[in-house]
């Protein structure tokens, strides 16, 4: 817990009932030792012995208590209230009062002086805890103890010492503590002026103005002759007291924290005025009015002046050099203000990893470009170039983020060699980067997007590895543009169309573009109601068995008709489907509608059902789970269910996400759960995915179909055959799509190809037409 909190300066602080009780008994002492001064004497060293014990004891309790017990001006302080009692109990009381020995009355004077001199030590120490300059304290101090001596000489000293007549070692003892609360009395003062509001320390001041008050009053009694009387009692008592007072006080708590440095204010400027003019005038008119004062009072008022002088000056000195560090200061704060404030403006606009410019930068350079153009319509517009890496995924998840990271740079490296003065290069996030060329036409945009292209796919050597990547550039030329984000727009249009047509393209924004990005974005919006709306629907199509007739399952068929509208294509909303992720939840109806309706046909026909799945259901975590609990909701018998996928959709993704996928289908085909592998043939092919991937049924692509009867069929034979044959030595079943004539199905038949699917046996068609179809006798030979 922080000490100089709240709560722990409530717990340290001491209850004001005790400082209270404290005060009144030292005034009760403090009291009876002043009306009993000469004629009790016992009784008055048994007061004092009790009034300062009890003060040396509270300044024990108190700086224990609040945590000043290591404070070093806080320990001399103790001392000297220790010394004072000491020296007060002993010397002077049992001493000189009780044995009447002179030699003990010695040890009284030598310890009261010490006492005197740990005190201002004490108040010395004190003053210069701050994070200010220690000589410009000590030397207010000293400029208000010599201000303060000149009338104090001129009016007390001078003619106490010419009516004494002898410097007698009583007299000296006399003169000594009103010299020494000189110094006291300027270090005090200077504390007041730097935190006065401090209730300890105004109660501090106080203590020690009764001592100066005591130590004036002994001089003056010593002067007279006369035995110290009842004020001087009261006012060195009276410090004792105070003191034991101020280290009992709450407001003691934060008394040990260094203080701020002290601001030159008002009040003190005033003072310090005051003390430089009034003083010497004061003391030196006094002077002349008493002229029974000797010639060397003279000679000390001017001693006195001179110092007043020098410290004056030594003050401005060090002002001058605090005024200079702080200059200094100020000028090394705005410097590194200035270097922050270009840092900061610099991170804002630039990239961390490439040190490229980023959106921010590019968006303000693209929109001045647009503006010079507008300014001088006869140049070219500004052409914008915007590419992202194919692949660079695949090397995150294969390779790690740090690998990565270095792609990237090695990448920035290759762009920047590409980008000419007056080019602007940066990267927007991720693997994607944007090049603006200034009044640039689309032969020259698309020049360099070609040697960007070039560049990129040059192989990389990274982490002792050998790694390829490329690009895909969407290329934003003579465009009517009035704003940055139109022209990020536009050109994030011709880089979607680029990776649509493959990895490493080029592709030209057109009108056309935003037109089909509007129509896109226009399907995804009514897809995002088709579900609540229950638009979709699903149609069936039967696979049938070319031996002997019978339907041997059904393929679901997701269709879409939106509300008072026609039938939307299912290459049209899919595609748009997955971009948007709408294909989870609409992939998940499906399985369910599906698995629903193929219930009954299994439970009477023993008829299967094929559910297409997207790649993006494929890479849900939830996939697996999501297809055991809709077969358990839906009561239908695991082997019933067939989910098709396509070697594409396996393949294109990071390595790791394919082993991945590939696991949760082998977990799901355990489960009973066959897979079908679909468009087998137009894809990679390679046969090491078959021999690795979970499959039972290979579908062949309808393109394989239909040059089966064609005049030139002698090669479309050779690779159905062979591919129905490779199926066949692995144990794969096979369905031919796309069948729609005898002659196709004749063929296939005498390679020996045991299932098809197409036109000729049945078209997609709804459930109830599944139920009808299979109620014709003899249902298995319904196609």
């Amino acid at each position: 817990m922080n000490p100089s909190s709240p709560e722990v300066a409530r717990r340290q602080a001491i209850h004001p009932r005790a400082w209270l009780g404290f005060l009144l008994l030292g005034s009760v002492l403090t009291a009876i030792a002043s009306v009993v001064t000469e004629r009790l004497p016992r009784v008055e060293v048994l007061c004092w012995g009790l009034g300062q014990g009890a003060s040396a004891l509270a300044v024990f309790a108190g700086t224990r208590r609040h945590g000043l017990a290591r404070s070093r001006p806080w320990r001399l302080m103790r001392l000297a209230v220790v010394v004072a009692w000491a020296a007060t109990t002993l010397g002077w009381g049992v001493g000189g009062v009780w044995l009447g020995n002179s030699e003990l009355l010695e040890l009284y004077r030598v310890g009261t002086l010490t006492a005197y001199g740990l005190s201002l030590t004490a108040l010395i120490s004190l003053s210069v805890q701050t994070n200010g300059s220690r000589l410009a304290g000590l030397l207010d101090g000293g400029i208000i103890s010599v201000g303060v001596a000149m009338p104090l000489w001129t009016f007390l000293i001078a003619p106490a010492i010419d009516h004494s007549g002898r410097l007698s070692t009583a007299f000296v003892f006399a003169l000594a503590p009103p010299v020494i609360d000189l110094f006291a009395f300027g270090v005090i003062t200077r504390m007041i002026l730097d935190s006065g509001r401090a209730p300890w320390l105004r109660l501090l001041s106080v203590s020690y103005l009764a001592l100066f008050v005591a130590d004036g009053a002994y001089l003056l009694d010593q002067v007279a002759g006369r035995p110290a009387g009842p004020l001087t009692t009261i006012g060195w008592l009276g410090w004792s007291v105070l003191t034991g007072a101020v280290a009992l006080h709450p407001s003691m708590v934060g008394a040990g924290r260094t203080r701020p440095a002290a601001v030159s204010g008002r009040n003190r400027v005033l003072i310090f005025l005051a003390l430089a003019l009034l003083s010497p005038a004061v003391s030196i008119l006094g002077g002349w009015r008493q002229s029974d004062v000797s010639s060397h009072s003279d000679l000390v008022v001017a001693v006195l002046t001179l110092l007043l002088a020098v410290l004056l000056v030594l003050r401005l000195s060090v002002v001058a050099g605090i005024a200079e560090t702080q200059a200094a200061d100020l000028r090394d704060a705005l410097h590194q203000q200035d270097v922050l404030q270009r840092s900061l403006s610099h991170r804002a606009s630039h990239d961390p990893l490439t040190g490229l410019g980023n959106r921010i930068l590019l968006g303000e350079a693209l929109q001045g470009a647009i503006a010079d153009h507008a300014a001088h319509p006869d140049t070219p517009a500004p052409a914008l170039l915007l590419l992202d890496l194919d692949g660079f995924k695949d090397v995150n998840d294969t390779y790690g983020h740090p690998v990565g990271d270095e792609l990237l740079t090695v990448v920035a490296r290759r762009l920047r060699d590409l980008t000419a003065d007056g080019q602007v290069l940066a990267r927007l996030g991720g693997d994607e980067f944007a090049i603006l060329l200034p009044g640039a036409g689309p032969g020259t945009a698309t020049a360099a997007a070609e040697r960007v292209l070039a560049a990129i796919r040059v192989p990389y050597t990274l982490d002792g590895r050998e790694l390829y990547v490329t690009t895909s550039i969407g290329v934003l030329a003579e465009a009517s543009l009035t704003t940055a984000s139109d022209a990020l727009r536009d050109a994030d249009l011709a880089l979607y169309a680029a990776k649509a047509a493959g990895k490493n393209q080029i592709a030209v924004f057109d009108y056309t573009l935003r037109a089909e990005r509007l129509h896109h974005a226009e399907i995804a919006a009514d897809l995002r109601q088709a579900l609540a709306r229950n638009e979709f629907s699903l149609a069936y199509q039967p696979v049938v068995d070319l031996a002997s007739g019978a339907i041997y399952a059904v393929e679901a068929l997701l269709r879409w008709t939106p509300a008072g509208g026609r039938p939307v294509p299912p290459d049209v909303f899919v595609p748009v489907a997955e971009d948007t992720g709408l294909i989870v939840e609409i992939g998940r109806w499906a399985l369910e509608r599906a698995c629903a309706d193929a219930r009954r046909w299994h439970e009477r026909y023993g008829i299967a059902v094929t559910v297409n799945v997207s790649g993006r259901q494929l890479r849900e975590r939830t996939f697996r789970d999501t297809v055991l609990e809709v077969l358990v909701r839906s009561q239908l018998p695991r082997n019933a269910l067939t989910l098709e996928v396509t070697e594409s959709m396996l393949l294109a993704t990071s390595p790791a996400e394919t082993q991945r996928i590939v696991e949760v289908l082998a977990d799901l085909r355990t489960h009973g759960v066959r897979i079908a592998l679909d468009d087998f043939g137009t894809g990679y092919s390679s046969l090491s995915y078959l021999r690795t991937l979970p499959v039972d049924i290979l579908k062949i692509d309808r393109s394989f179909t239909a040059p089966l009867t064609n005049t030139d069929h002698r090669q479309a034979r050779a690779f159905t055959k062979a591919i129905v044959e490779l199926a066949a030595s692995l144990d794969l079943a096979t369905v031919v799509e796309g069948v729609e004539s005898r002659e196709q199905a004749g063929v296939l038949q005498q390679m020996g190809c045991p299932l098809a699917q197409g036109y000729l046996f049945s078209p997609p068609i709804s459930p109830r037409e599944v139920d009808d179809l299979l109620r014709v006798t003899p249902w298995r030979h319904a196609a």
